[in-house]
């Protein structure tokens, strides 16, 4: 079961998600892929409609009939219990509001709408944003994956239940249980949490083979945010899979030019032209790639991840010390650390980083993990 981490936001959203348009020559491919429109069944009202009985509880007096920040502590009880582990977090499968909220589980995505059509539904503010987070790749038959990350904002909630820093007064309540985080992210319109949606469930569609559905819904995305990177670069997964070599390309350099902090195109572009022999640009793209990895303290922590997976704390340090000198003031850089240095065996340097990691505000559950772990790690052999 996971637990609901709730954080102080230490500031404002960075801004709301991108509009730039979708490139007018888009190569689209429906007589290939046989498309229509109709096989994407949810639509934005379905994905935010709440369950009958959710609605009904949060219709009652001693939930709407309240201050703000008790309001806030009765919701979080009704959705995720007086323990805050009402809902499991179950990765890889993004439902719709009223099914997360049946299933009792769900992935960010799936509970992010979940809270915010909540939030709605009681006259509370509610953000949803998208945050930076370490690349995770995933494999799913053939396809690589990386995984992105939502929570819920809500501004001013002043939820001292959930949190003690007196300095904050935003709250984020964030759901997956290793990279939550009280970052600043970007702002998500509903057209724009729609489209990830969509672009989730093609994923799924392709890794099952159905490259129909998973068509319709790529395109479904990006027609409904224009400026979201992931869903050219997955399409163009499908399209290479499919033989259209030079529309893949044509999907990945336009998701290449909307920048963005994902490097997942650039090294989809750098696979298709090395995979064609075309060695002098698959160079250069592979120098972009570096110069933008060398600089970026998420992939530093992305390699330092995989390397504790991989039970190398010493190559994770290496990694993890890279990123720290890149963005010291990161919590979860000072947790990944302290977990590599108890793999390593250095007591003393894990208790470093992890009064490093409160200090800087990191969440009170992981703390404490990581010190029982030290206790333990210091306690003598039976």
């Amino acid at each position: 079961m996971n637990r609901l981490l709730a954080l102080v936001a230490a500031a404002v959203l960075a801004g709301c998600a991108s509009t730039a348009p979708a490139p007018a020559t888009t190569p689209w491919l429906d007589a290939q892929f046989q498309h229509d429109a109709a096989l994407v069944t949810v639509t934005a009202q379905d994905l935010f409609r709440l369950d009958a009985d959710l609605e009904q509880r949060l219709a009652e007096p001693n939930v709407r009939e309240v201050f703000k920040d008790v309001r806030l502590r009765r919701v979080v009880d009704i959705i995720f219990g007086a323990d805050r582990k009402g809902f499991a977090y179950r990765a890889g499968h993004s439902t719709v509001a009223a099914d997360t909220w049946r299933d009792r589980a769900g992935d960010c995505l799936s509970l992010t709408v979940l809270t915010y059509a909540v939030a709605k539904k009681i006259g509370m503010s509610a953000v949803m944003q998208e945050v930076q987070t370490p690349a995770v790749f995933g494999r799913s038959g053939q396809l690589d994956v990386v995984n992105q990350h939502v929570n819920v904002l809500l501004p001013s909630a002043r939820s001292d239940f959930l949190v003690s820093d007196p300095w904050g007064h935003d709250v984020v309540l964030d759901f997956e249980p290793d990279f939550a985080t009280a970052r600043r992210g970007t702002q998500l319109t509903e057209p724009a949490i729609l489209a990830r949606f969509y672009n989730n469930v093609a994923v799924e569609h392709m890794a099952r083979g159905d490259a129909r559905m998973a068509y319709a819904h790529f395109k479904a995305a990006i027609l409904s945010d224009p400026g979201y990177v992931s869903p050219y670069g997955n399409l163009a997964v499908l399209y290479r899979r499919s033989g259209h070599e030079q529309e893949a390309e044509s999907l990945l350099r336009f998701a290449v030019g909307l920048g963005g902090t994902s490097d997942v195109a650039l090294h989809e572009l750098h696979r298709l032209l090395r995979d064609q022999g075309r060695v002098g640009e698959a160079a250069d793209v592979q120098r972009k790639l570096e110069a933008r990895q060398a600089a970026d303290p998420y992939y530093w922590m992305s390699r330092g991840l995989q390397q504790i997976a991989a039970n190398e704390p010493r190559r994770a340090i290496s990694s993890l010390q890279r990123a720290k000198d890149l963005a010291p003031t990161f919590a979860e850089v000072h947790r990944y650390l302290a977990t590599a240095y108890i793999q390593s065996g250095d007591v003393q340097k894990a208790r470093e980083e992890v009064a490093l990691m409160e200090n800087l505000g990191g969440p009170l559950n992981k703390v404490a993990v990581l010190r029982r772990k030290l206790d333990q790690a210091e306690r003598p052999p039976q």
